[in-house]
């Protein structure tokens, strides 16, 4: 359950208690509270937007106070992972400078719980802190963390698709193969574009389930609509993160044997910032998913700052042109020397080229002039569903 009502009055987690997740105020209003000495102490009332039960998750401690509802109160669960993958994921120093805090709170507020009681002789109600109301970055973070638990939904609900984009030889129009973009049919929102939640499937840890299940399903599709006849290649994008461990060999061999998908026929395409991190590790994952006899594409080529020493050390099959570079071919200049120069030396190493955002037709006479292999985008077609995918293969 990610959202929890509470009535007015009702503890939603006592002092003492072990915890196994933080809360974030979606409406009504919680107190922090503690009791010594027969005092009742109200440490603060906090409202919407406002995360609270987070410091006993950072530091595996006992909860050191209690939480009420002050009225009927509703709050979304921030399960353990969530809050220590952020953590995790930044600096090293970010985690130390945390726990310096909490601890120094803790022992501030403990001096404070055991010193107010005396300053109240006979018990009582003692209120340390005022009501605080929401912010912009506590609207923020409630609407992260909704966001987030949405594309949890969604994966498990299936709303994940593969739409395919066709790529095409530009020197006969010829359908070649597709890439598999992944979509989101959500049931409220429509058909979401990538560019709303792959970021978010970035930071909150969901995106290898989404490549690999767009991959899965994308393989699957294609072979099914092939069925007897020739079967274009697919080309499926894999996040950075696939590349710190070797999970991900594990993965696409095993999503290859269930959908039967020729592995000379997959190609991954990565960016730059896949090899950044670690290299060494990225290195080593790239060519093991290169003896499962994939191909590997490296996308969006001439944006980054290494891209020739990339080249060089990485067992790359196929260069992606970004499509800033080519929507400028047949202006004079040098954009179509850069061009030119990028196919020259991929074909001198034996690589495929695709050139991306070929939207007009005027893109095709230069890009076959320079001895480009294929090219992708508007002019052509835009991503879509399966169902057309497989009308274009019967053409």
């Amino acid at each position: 359950m990610i959202r929890k009502t509470f009535p007015a009055g009702a503890m939603i987690f006592f002092e003492g208690q072990p915890a196994d997740c933080a809360y974030i105020v979606e409406r009504g209003q919680v107190e922090i509270c503690a009791t010594r000495d027969q005092t009742h102490i109200t440490l603060a009332k906090l409202g919407r937007g406002e995360i609270f039960g987070e410091m006993a998750v950072i530091d595996n401690s006992a909860r050191s106070a209690a939480a009420r509802a002050v009225e009927e109160t509703e709050v979304l669960i921030i399960r353990q992972d969530q809050l220590k993958r952020r953590i995790e994921d930044a600096e090293p120093m970010v985690g130390q400078l945390l726990g310096s805090l909490i601890t120094r709170f803790r022992q501030a507020q403990n001096g404070l719980l055991n010193d107010l009681p005396g300053r109240l002789r006979g018990g009582g109600h003692l209120v340390v802190a005022e009501p605080t109301g929401g912010s912009v970055r506590g609207e923020s973070a409630l609407e992260w963390i909704s966001r987030e638990y949405d594309l949890e939904r969604g994966l498990a609900a299936g709303e994940f698709e593969p739409f395919f984009q066709p790529i095409v030889t530009v020197e006969r129009g010829e359908l070649a193969g597709f890439e598999a973009l992944a979509r989101w049919r959500h049931p409220e929102r429509g058909l979401v574009a990538p560019c709303e939640f792959i970021d978010l499937g970035e930071k909150c840890g969901l995106i290898r389930q989404i490549d690999l299940k767009i991959m899965a399903e994308a393989c699957a599709l294609l072979r099914k609509a092939a069925g007897d006849g020739p079967m274009p290649f697919l080309s499926v994008n894999l996040s950075s993160q696939h590349f710190t461990d070797l999970d991900v060999v594990t993965g696409l061999a095993e999503r290859l044997r269930a959908t039967g998908f020729p592995a000379d026929h997959l190609k991954v395409e990565l960016t730059e910032t896949a090899l950044v991190q670690d290299p060494v590790t990225a290195y080593d994952v790239l060519c093991r998913i290169k003896d499962l006899g994939v191909k590997l594409a490296l996308d969006d080529f001439g944006t980054g700052y290494s891209s020739l020493s990339y080249l060089h050390r990485f067992p790359f099959d196929v260069l992606k042109i970004d499509q800033s570079f080519v929507r400028e071919l047949g202006n004079p200049g040098r954009t179509h020397h850069i061009v030119e120069s990028i196919i020259t030396l991929a074909g001198r190493m034996g690589m495929e080229v695709v050139a991306e955002g070929v939207e007009t037709e005027d893109l095709i006479p230069p890009l076959r002039d320079l001895g480009c292999t294929f090219g992708q985008g508007y002019h052509y077609s835009r991503p879509v569903a399966a169902d057309r995918m497989a009308e274009m293969l019967d053409r």
